[in-house]
């Protein structure tokens, strides 16, 4: 399987990206992602780590990419673009929109390409432009707002381009960002926080993206 073939779904289909917690043992965390992922529905999950040591990335990597795989869910380094080349991963989520011309360059053609352009408008466009796979709006830590709903319903308005929405997100702010449009809306909390465990948590979240 091609990393495009795992690529996020195209526009009109709301899928989650899985997002890794802050920080987390590969070992003890691969067992919550199998959880997570046996449910289906998931378009991606990003390894974002606090603190993204080589060593680290290089052990999650290990037990959690081929979960990934097995069930035809793409796996995806946050700005690492070297390491995604290194070990085969399928693609980058740039928290930058700025590298991504560099970026496609270094990573070819088959595999993913994010960029995170925050609020602006500007930088989604030439991110789309110089070769981004999806484009992501709203601050990874931040509550949903107006405007992250109005860049979302602007953006599936106009582009063909996948549109990801990410944000500290509630079920019924994942219904709301699926109805304005986002193809993929970023979550982390929501599943591995979920009182009755992750299998719990995709369940109810793929509900709230159906009911948007």
């Amino acid at each position: 399987m091609s990393a495009r073939a795992a690529a996020p779904a195209p526009a009109g289909k709301c899928q989650p990206l899985l997002i890794s917690p802050p920080e987390l043992d590969p070992a003890a965390f691969a067992a919550a992602l199998e959880v997570a992922l046996a449910v289906g529905g998931a378009a991606g999950f990003l390894l974002r780590l606090v603190e993204p040591e080589r060593a680290l990335l290089h052990a999650a990597a290990t037990h959690l990419q081929p979960i990934c795989a097995t069930r035809a869910v793409a796996f995806l380094l946050q700005d690492e673009v070297a390491l995604a080349r290194e070990i085969g991963a399928d693609g980058v989520h740039l928290s930058a929109a700025g590298g991504v011309a560099a970026a496609r360059q270094a990573l070819g053609a088959e595999r993913i390409l994010g960029a995170a352009c925050g609020a602006s408008r500007h930088a989604a466009m030439v991110a789309g432009d110089a070769g981004a796979d999806y484009i992501a709006f709203g601050d990874p830590a931040g509550p949903l707002t107006e405007e992250l709903g109005e860049l979302v319903e602007w953006w599936s308005e106009l582009f063909v381009l996948p549109c990801l929405a990410e944000g500290d997100l509630a079920l019924a702010d994942c219904a709301t960002l699926a109805r304005r449009g986002a193809d993929l809306i970023g979550v982390s909390r929501l599943v591995w926080q979920h009182p009755d465990g992750p299998g719990a948590g995709m369940t109810q979240l793929l509900a709230a993206i159906a009911a948007g």
